[in-house]
Formats: C-alpha cells, structure tokens, sequence
C-alpha cells in the first residue's frame, strides 16, 4: 500500500506547523518510502511561502522555502503529476461530492484523483472533503494507519 500525502498532513509535519498530530512526524518518517506528494501541494505550499514574503514574514518564508526544498529533494522520485486523465477523474470526482451536497476544492479533488487512478490511499486530515468523493483515504485525525511494510 502506499500513499498520497494531502497538503494538510505535510502542513502538519512542517516546521511552522502550530497544530500537529500526536506522532504524525515520526509514522512520516518512519513510512516515507510508501509516500508520495502530489505537484499540487507543492503548489500550494509554494503559494504559502511567497504570501509570507508578500507580507514580510520572510523568516517563517526561509524556513518554510528549506524545508520544502528537502521535502521535494526528498520525495523526487515520488512526486504525482497531473496530466489529463487526473484532470478528468478530478472532474468526475467533483460532480460526486457535489452531488452528495459538498463542494470541494480544485487542489483537493485533483489530489484524490491522482490518489484514486494510482490506486493509492490519499492522508488526509480533511475527511469531510475526502469522504463524498467516494475514494480510499485515510485520515490522521480519526488515527494514523498501520506501518507499512518496508
């Protein structure tokens, strides 16, 4: 099994991060071998850094700017792209939740997606978006998952 890590789990795990997980960073570490990041939580984290440089908050920008360069270095040969077929899952995935009466962000549905068409697991601490798309995922703040094998 191996996983898709949501934006607000690495959030979390971040060194900024004000609320954390009970023992979120050591099963990271501990199973970073099974975990993959998607290009758009680096996006979204890219976006965080430059609206603290924006606001003159450029130490917690460095900070956050290192770390996400070691999370990328780290995690390079694991990082998800979105191409055309995880934009029309993503579209499909929307309509679900929409349906189920929950609107859900474009950097939400398109990390699902991504999740779903690799069979993987999206981790998440955001179940009420993940939960209507109807997909596999696991979220933190319910408790961490098993250990993977290595």
């Amino acid at each position: 099994m191996s996983y898709v890590v949501d934006t607000d789990v690495l959030s979390r795990a971040s060194p900024i991060a004000g609320t954390s997980v009970p023992g979120l960073g050591e099963w990271l570490d501990r199973n970073s071998e099974h975990l993959h990041v998607s290009v758009v939580s680096v996006m979204e984290i890219s976006y965080g850094i430059a609206w603290l440089r924006h606001g003159k908050a450029r130490r917690k920008a460095d900070l956050l700017q290192a770390w996400l360069d070691d999370v990328v270095a780290f995690h390079k040969d694991r990082i998800m792209v979105v191409g055309d077929d995880t934009a029309v899952r993503a579209g499909q995935l929307m309509a679900r939740a929409r349906a189920s009466g929950v609107e859900v962000s474009a950097e939400d549905v398109l990390i699902a997606a991504t999740a779903d068409l690799a069979e993987m697991t999206a981790l998440t601490a955001n179940a009420r978006h993940f939960a209507p798309m109807r997909i596999r995922y696991a979220d933190v703040l319910d408790s961490l998952p098993p250990d993977l094998r290595r």
